[in-house]
């Protein structure tokens, strides 16, 4: 018994014992701190080239690092079902915090679901170029953030120009002469986006409108003039009817393995085909014209959900808009600047990105409405049926009366 109680004293000893260590040594323990909890900001964009889907997840990256309360997460949706997709989140109720879109776009997307009003918030805006802002206005206040700002321009082999003997081509005649002259066995003298998509209407409205033509005039002369270049070039051989299928970025591919001879595309493929094709010689003109040279504003606009956290996404946008920073991500991306102070100081040893730069100052606007996504489905519509060889005149007479319907019933006429 007398051991017993023994072993009890002992223990209960022992107990205290580490009790008061244990007191003792918490007093000198930091406590850990706990992660602040971080608001999650979701984007969405359709870039398919991968060098802007890297850029774009640096900068989140960037952005997620330098403080500690919010986390920008991207998403990738396919350029086919973004307008389709995006449009269900809004009808919905649960579309992103941010949607970067295509500037032809805004209007629409805009007029089913309005963005938060930026215009207050973003006293800068007043240093970005009009023709940048002019997606993105309503009534006189501005509802979304300009991203990056392009062109398309004339991008020729040089090497198979002059082993076809053309020089760069000025005119459309010109243009006709060296797709023809150019093509080859391995290669085709002309390709150019084709599927049905605004950015294939972004390529092709140069050549309507350097023609005399409008997207609401497509059966006049110059709409079955600019139609009737692209059918005439299919049947000759000299234009790749699997356009019909091609975005801007799988050009941009097919050019880098030799497989055209030209291409309307963007500044966003020359940084492309230096890495990937270096032993391509290649030049950057005007897209040919019979008079004064066009070509066509670009770019995209960063639009913010009022319903989901639109105080967090905004401070995202105080991030990009930063001058110094937006010059950086705009020349790895390879676009240009919204704003004309950054822009002047963009690529000054690129002789080929200067080219873009002077190109830009001659580039026209779309009709920023919301029926425009409708006209340009019609109409690349068109395109595709002119690239496959379909007999134009009734494809013309019945897409340009699909158009006046549009026009009437969203006001366009």
């Amino acid at each position: 018994m007398n051991g017993s109680k023994h072993g009890k004293r002992a223990g209960i000893a022992l107990l205290i014992m580490l009790l008061l260590f244990a007191g003792g040594c918490g007093k000198k323990m930091d406590k850990i701190p706990e992660e602040p909890v971080r608001t999650v900001v979701t984007l969405w964009h359709y870039w398919d080239i991968p060098a802007c889907q890297k850029a774009m997840a640096r900068l989140a990256l960037e952005f997620n690092n330098s403080q500690d309360r919010i986390t920008v997460e991207i998403k990738y949706v396919p350029d086919e079902d973004f307008k389709k997709q995006l449009a269900l989140s809004m009808a919905e109720e649960t579309m992103p915090d941010i949607a970067l879109v295509d500037s032809s776009d805004f209007q629409f997307f805009h007029h089913m679901k309005k963005f938060v009003d930026l215009t207050d918030e973003f006293p800068e805006l007043s240093s970005y170029m009009p023709k940048a802002l002019a997606p993105c206005e309503s009534g006189g206040r501005v509802y979304g953030l300009p991203f990056g700002m392009n062109c398309p321009a004339l991008i020729y082999n040089k090497q198979m120009l002059a082993e076809a003997g053309c020089g760069v081509p000025g005119t459309w005649e010109e243009f006709y002469d060296t797709a023809v002259r150019t093509t080859g066995e391995s290669h085709y003298g002309f390709a150019m986006a084709g599927i049905r998509s605004e950015e294939s209407l972004y390529a092709f409205l140069p050549i309507l409108w350097s023609m005399g033509g409008d997207v609401k005039n497509i059966n006049g002369p110059a709409g079955r003039a600019s139609f009737g270049m692209l059918s005439s070039l299919a049947g000759q051989g000299a234009l790749n009817s699997q356009s019909v299928s091609m975005t801007l970025a799988d050009l941009m591919y097919q050019f880098s393995k030799g497989r055209m001879a030209m291409m309307f595309n963007t500044g966003m493929t020359v940084g492309y085909i230096r890495k990937n094709a270096p032993e391509i010689d290649f030049g950057i003109a005007p897209i040919p014209s019979d008079g004064e040279a066009v070509t066509t504003v670009g770019g995209e606009i960063i639009g913010v959900s009022a319903d989901g956290h639109p105080d967090e996404a905004m401070e995202f946008l105080h991030f990009l808009a930063e001058p110094e920073r937006m010059q950086s991500y705009l020349d790895d991306f390879g676009f240009l600047a919204p704003r004309e102070d950054v822009l002047e100081r963009q690529f000054p040893e690129d002789a080929q990105m200067q080219e873009f730069v002077r190109l830009f100052s001659a580039a026209r606007c779309r009709d920023f409405t919301s029926w425009w996504p409708e006209v340009s489905a019609e109409i690349t519509s068109a395109m595709e049926w002119a690239i496959l060889g379909e007999e134009m005149e009734s494809v013309l007479q019945e897409t340009d009366g699909k158009i006046t319907m549009i026009l009437e019933r969203g006001g366009g006429r």
